[in-house]
């Protein structure tokens, strides 16, 4: 039949699964997340290609220890024929098979999102090795991607490996694009895209990106206050320290931080605890910050004599072994932040260092005195979490180097 005229049928797959033909809205209801849907969603992603029935029955079943996949695949096939009407599609055979290839039944056009972000990273990748600016095609790749491939599906295998595949193509793009325009000197722009890609991947590093884009145009004070957020989220949430990248990007803006002119008591309101923060427990803070709060108490240190030792807290078993179960670490971890910042004084000092270690900066206290508080530290914790809930103290004075554990 001749394709002119058709309505046609777009599919989101980036960020969200939705479906669209003409000014119709379609759903597949209850079976969104079923195999039915899945069906749909390798064929469209396969587009013209198609797929091999050997593969395609691989992907759909591949924790499935059925008797007879094949009758499997025509089964699911025969309902999907049943139920896509039921749905707002047309009439169609919707699935073809030529000589064991399946493909989507093109008597419905269809646009797919991941499709063409796909085909124009190739285009892209195909300008550069002409030697062509290959800009155009990145950009519109970028703008498309709104989010991971099919995330609602994000724990089927198929789904895991073409979710990878694509994250690396926008991870390309990204970063061109990111060089591009740093080049060109567009920082707005710069600053832009990659704050879309922290949204998108909020774990991948693209704040420093932003960061940096904002050193660009001398905006020292957002770039620090977006620094000591990420720099809070990846310690808090991922247990990690911020990346060399991260620090790079601390030590320009401390080297180059510039305000514009403003009154002593906007600085110091600015300069103050934010609301909410627990004036009454010790102060936590991010590494980075701990990094230099413990050079300027070391300074001090050599200066007045005043003795200060580092303790490292780490979470363990009770066998001494680290928690290798993520969830029971990450509760514990929350819990020993708790326990820590109750016994220290208000003037303490202390951080995440991993997702299962923290950093005190203790001051006025010998490496001997330390060891009360870690057993203050470990008698509260075991309140909290029980009494096979175990942590593991170092410490370490500033001048000396004399090291306990315990």
């Amino acid at each position: 039949m001749n394709g002119e005229g058709k309505k046609k049928l777009t599919v989101h797959m980036l960020g969200r699964f939705s479906l669209q033909y003409g000014d119709e809205v379609l759903s597949l209801g209850r079976n969104s997340a079923s195999k039915l849907a899945q069906l749909l969603q390798i064929l469209w992603l396969s587009g013209e290609k198609g797929i091999g029935r050997d593969d395609l029955v691989g992907m759909l079943y591949d924790r499935d220890s059925l008797s007879s996949l094949n009758n499997s695949l025509n089964n699911l096939i025969y309902r999907l024929r049943h139920v896509l009407p039921l749905g707002g599609f047309p009439k169609s055979q919707y699935v073809i098979n030529r000589d064991g290839v399946y493909f989507w039944d093109q008597e419905i056009p269809v646009w797919v999102d991941a499709r063409e972000f796909e085909n124009l990273i190739e285009a892209g990748e195909r300008m550069e090795q002409r030697g062509e600016d290959p800009y155009e095609c990145y950009r519109q790749a970028e703008e498309l991607y709104q989010g991971e491939l099919l995330s609602a599906n994000s724990t089927e295998n198929w789904v895991i490996v073409e979710s990878m595949r694509f994250k690396r193509m926008y991870e390309k793009a990204v970063s061109w694009l990111g060089d591009y325009l740093k080049v060109q000197k567009d920082y707005p722009g710069m600053y832009r895209l990659y704050r879309q890609a922290a949204q998108v991947y909020p774990f991948d590093g693209w704040q420093t990106g932003q960061i940096e884009s904002m050193i660009f145009m001398g905006n020292y004070k957002e770039a620090f206050r977006l620094y000591d957020q990420t720099a809070r989220r990846y310690s808090e949430e991922m247990g990690l320290p911020p990346s060399d990248k991260m620090l790079e990007c601390y030590r320009k803006m401390s080297q180059q931080f510039v305000s514009c002119p403003d009154g002593l008591d906007n600085i110091r309101a600015e300069l103050c605890e934010r609301n909410g923060t627990d004036g009454e427990n010790a102060y936590y803070c991010s590494y980075p910050s701990f990094i230099d709060i413990y050079r300027l108490m070391a300074r001090r240190s050599e200066r007045s004599g005043q003795p200060m030792c580092l303790m490292l807290c780490t979470l363990v078993d009770y066998e001494g072994k680290i928690i290798q179960n993520q969830e029971k670490q990450k509760a514990r971890s929350e819990l020993l932040k708790k326990a820590i910042g109750h016994v220290l004084r208000r003037g303490d000092v202390y951080a995440r260092y991993s997702a299962y270690q923290y950093l005190i900066l203790l001051t006025g206290v010998s490496v001997e005195s330390s060891h009360s508080i870690g057993n203050r530290i470990s008698r509260y914790f075991k309140t909290l979490c029980g009494k096979r809930a175990e942590v593991n103290f170092s410490v370490s004075a500033y001048q000396t180097g004399q090291e306990i554990r315990f």
